[in-house]
């Protein structure tokens, strides 16, 4: 299999659960040549230099990455420019992969629509999801507190504390899941489009202080787990089906981690 192999791969994947058959504007071999004889496929959901250090080290020369790969100014209305090549950031991470002779392809919105979303609320326990029923949902649940779900995130996604909005003791049995980075001021419309189809709790990826206040405003509990936390299940998910479709070709999947720590 070649990268451009790959790259088909992924749009007949796409098809198959209703999208279309491009990749969308952010996605794509961003490094590398589309004729490269792939050796295994490293994924990760950050392409950051010690996931690019690790999949040199594990033999495998296609890095699959979720998140952005070239960092560049948001409000920049071109687009990455050559001069935001040189940021050191960028730059290192560049290095990386010619250092460990790999290919690099980003799947962003194209794996939320084949797994990430879904995997999520699987992953919290969500009974009877529709797979591959696009993001306009939110999910009944069986009624609960809010602490009661907070401890049961915390279980499930193995983590010591969250941060939170609203009041513990309220009973919630709705809720909305703006995974990754739709919790945060960028994506406030998404909150709100959970909102108004009846979610009465969110359980987001990674959320900041502007979406803890909306949601604090608009009087529905906020639960963040992590950006990374609530995706990475849809990536290791991706890694064993790519595994399962190509039992000859080497696969492993990044264990990310937080790229922070509390004091």
């Amino acid at each position: 299999m070649k990268v451009k192999d790959f790259n088909q791969y992924v749009l007949k994947l796409k098809q198959s659960v209703g999208g279309p058959g491009t990749l969308n504007p952010d996605e794509g071999l961003l490094l590398g040549s589309p004729e490269t004889e792939v050796k295994g496929v490293f994924t990760s959901w950050m392409g950051n230099v010690d996931a690019l250090q690790k999949a040199g080290a594990a033999g495998c020369n296609l890095a699959v990455v979720h998140e952005t790969f070239y960092f560049h100014p948001r409000e920049w209305a071109g687009g990455l420019q050559p001069q935001h090549l040189t940021w050191r950031a960028t730059r290192r991470r560049i290095e990386a992969a010619e250092r460990n002779g790999l290919s690099v392809f980003r799947l962003h919105g194209t794996l939320d629509l084949i797994c990430i979303y879904d995997d999520f609320a699987l992953a919290l326990g969500i009974k009877d999801v529709k797979l591959n029923a696009g993001w306009d949902r939110v999910f009944p649940i069986e009624e609960t507190t809010v602490g009661e779900l907070v401890e049961r995130v915390k279980r499930i996604f193995r983590l010591e504390r969250v941060r939170m909005t609203g009041d513990a003791n309220r009973r919630v049995r709705c809720v909305g899941l703006p995974w990754g980075g739709l919790a945060l001021d960028s994506n406030l419309s998404y909150m709100q489009r959970c909102i108004e189809l009846g979610a009465d709790c969110l359980v987001a990826g990674e959320a900041d202080e502007y979406g803890f206040t909306f949601a604090a405003d608009a009087d529905v509990p906020l639960i963040e787990t992590g950006h990374f936390v609530s995706e990475s299940i849809g990536m290791t998910h991706f890694a064993r089906r790519l595994a399962k479709d190509f039992p000859g070709l080497k696969t492993v999947a990044y264990e990310d981690r937080r790229p922070f720590e509390y004091r």
